[in-house]
């Protein structure tokens, strides 16, 4: 007998805030269709939801427990800071549950950010509107980390002359960058090949072409950059901050974010060390984003 379309396998993944993005991309990687969050639980822990088919609990069942000991690891936390549950959803749309959230977001006057199936008489005002479809990579601005980086990039970007997006996944910050400067040179950089195919099917669906989306490593990179944008997680910031700051001048600002507050000033501190100066900071859902110019 045919599967039933309308029922889904419901998977929640409880974690700390600081695995968020490690979350989202374990989940994309083991097949998840889409995902959404709901509230954070009793513990303050955030709810990642992902759907996928029926058919696939048995392999769900076996690599859940796989994938909380790898972020568990991963991040330093105990086993017991995670928790996951699989629930079918019988006859119901998954695709619209995960819709529901997905609203329209204003970033500033002039640029906001849609999904790609919002109708487009019911669009927030500004002449900027990025379509982006969340389902195909985490980066669909309704993260704080990818929220606040498009808010900093609506001030920076239009006074650059070369940006680049480390850590580019869906490519919505790259996209931002092209449309708020269009005479600018944009790269957009990412460890996944895969990950980059769906940044340049967004570009492609929202007319921004000339990005050039790449995995080369940064060392290959021409310098230098007058504006980085990096939203990426605490280690690999603090990691590469000699690579950013090698692909810089004085004069250049950098955007950070992916930090959860409580890991924000040891990263800020490496930066500060390199000859960055601190010159905003945000703050969002227990995340921070920092702007620094070089001195």
């Amino acid at each position: 007998m045919a599967e039933n379309p309308l029922n889904w396998l419901k998977v929640s993944l409880h974690h700390p805030p600081a695995a968020t993005e490690a979350v989202s991309a374990l989940l994309f990687e083991a097949g998840a269709a889409g995902l959404w969050e709901d509230p954070p639980d009793e513990r303050g822990r955030l709810v990642m939801l992902a759907g996928f088919p029926p058919a696939d609990q048995a392999r769900l069942e076996a690599a859940l427990p796989e994938m909380v000991a790898r972020l568990a690891a991963a991040f330093d936390f105990p086993t017991a800071d995670f928790a996951f549950g699989l629930t079918l959803e019988k006859n119901h749309d998954w695709a619209e549950k995960w819709k529901e959230g997905l609203k329209p977001i204003p970033v500033s006057s002039r640029l906001a950010v849609a999904p790609t199936w919002w109708p487009a008489d019911d669009l927030p005002a500004g002449d900027i509107i990025l379509r982006i479809d969340p389902g195909l990579a985490f980066g669909s601005g309704h993260h704080a980390t990818t929220f606040m980086c498009l808010a900093h990039l609506a001030e920076l970007a239009p006074r650059a002359r070369r940006i680049l997006d480390l850590g580019a996944g869906s490519g919505i910050l790259s996209l931002a960058c092209a449309a708020l400067n269009p005479e600018a040179e944009v790269v957009g950089r990412d460890n996944d090949p895969e990950t980059l195919a769906v940044a340049e099917a967004n570009a492609r669906a929202n007319q921004l072409t000339g990005i050039d989306f790449s995995v080369r490593p940064l060392e290959d990179l021409t310098a230098p950059f007058d504006l980085i944008v990096a939203n990426i997680t605490s280690g690999p910031l603090m990691e590469l901050a000699p690579a950013v700051s090698r692909l810089t001048g004085p004069g250049a600002w950098l955007i950070l974010s992916g930090l959860p507050e409580k890991d924000a000033p040891e990263v800020y501190e490496v930066y500060e060390s390199l000859g960055w100066a601190g010159q905003q900071i945000s703050r969002q859902d227990g995340w921070e984003a920092g702007v620094f110019l070089r001195r």
